[in-house]
């Protein structure tokens, strides 16, 4: 399988080099706008750097795309690629607005495209612990707390510290995440998003921590805190913790582990730890060997442009929200 890297010079994509290095696999060209990482990868890789993705799509026939690069550039890219019906994977938020991301899925459906986006939560061990069973939750609260925005600047990434480059900061980031993830457990349509963030810690146009609430139509919470703000070092590079309660259960984060308090069979509480995944890097060579499955298979892929585009729509309702000190504010308002 001829495999492309569009966009080296991303923090996520050294995540994904061991799954892309397995046999079968062929690597057959980098592009790096930046060029700053795309010449030592495609050493690395055995292939070709490319300044740019259509002067890869010239010179190699690619069977499958891993896209990255800048939230305002992906809509691009994705256009490209889906241009010359090729089928690709694509790192989130796919841009900086809702309408780019359904823009990509009207061409991408027109064509019958695969198109997978690493929502990585679904492979994970919290989804498959906390949505085993047939109750949904009626509320959950996340609290991501990553490293100041430095590590960007660090990563040759400086982009992302501005909001007409990247949408926005942690929360189309990081919060996109647990947006989706409370909607695949809840199964349940976000009616109202409410927000307050500030961007006086670190002095950047995007928000160094947000604190959102989303309210579905069946009156299901959800918390949500992200930031820019833990002092991170090679030990210790977040903050993640959660809480989820459902009818059968309630469901609390630990130190690799979930803790399960529920009533048992005779009546009583009992607490069960069940050995839990909480570090997300780990689920992304999964997510390569996932994809590259099921674009063999024909079959849809385990998350895709429809699920960013309900989740973004929240995180601008959430924006929106915060520029009005708080004010609650309706999706279905939303153009």
């Amino acid at each position: 399988m001829r495999i492309a890297i569009v966009e080296s010079t991303h923090w996520h994509v050294p995540l994904y080099l061991d799954a892309l290095e397995a046999p079968g696999l062929r690597v057959v060209g980098v592009t790096d706008s930046a060029q700053k990482t795309g010449a030592a990868l495609a050493k690395r890789l055995g292939c070709e750097a490319y300044r740019d993705l259509d002067g890869l799509l010239d010179a190699q026939t690619v069977d499958f795309a891993f896209v990255f690069g800048r939230h305002i550039d992906m809509p691009k890219l994705a256009g490209k690629l889906i241009a010359r019906g090729i089928a690709f994977a694509i790192e989130k938020p796919c841009g900086v607005r809702a309408i780019d991301v359904d823009r990509l899925v009207a061409s991408a459906e027109a064509k019958k495209l695969y198109v997978a986006v690493p929502l990585i939560f679904r492979l994970s061990d919290t989804l498959d612990i906390v949505g085993h069973t047939n109750t949904r939750p009626d509320f959950a609260s996340f609290r991501f707390m990553a490293g100041p925005p430095s590590r960007y600047e660090a990563a040759g990434t400086p982009w992302m510290l501005r909001r007409e480059l990247a949408g926005g900061g942690p929360l189309i980031n990081l919060g996109v995440h647990f947006i989706d993830l409370f909607s695949v457990l809840a199964q349940d349509d976000i009616e109202s998003v409410s927000a307050v963030s500030s961007s006086e810690i670190n002095g950047h146009s995007i928000e160094d921590v947000i604190s959102v609430r989303m309210v579905t139509k069946q009156n299901r919470i959800c918390t949500i805190e992200c930031g820019y703000i833990f002092p991170s070092d090679k030990t210790i590079q977040r903050e993640f913790a959660f809480s989820i309660r459902s009818p059968d259960a309630y469901y609390t984060s630990a130190d690799d582990q979930i803790l399960v308090r529920s009533k048992s069979v005779d009546g009583p509480i009992e607490t069960r730890r069940l050995p839990a995944r909480l570090e997300t890097d780990v689920y992304y060579p999964a997510f390569v060997r996932r994809v590259l499955e099921e674009v063999r298979a024909g079959s849809a892929p385990v998350a895709g442009l429809r699920d960013v585009s309900r989740a973004l729509r929240v995180v601008e309702a959430a924006y929106l929200s915060a520029s009005r000190q708080g004010m609650p504010v309706q999706l279905s308002t939303l153009p």
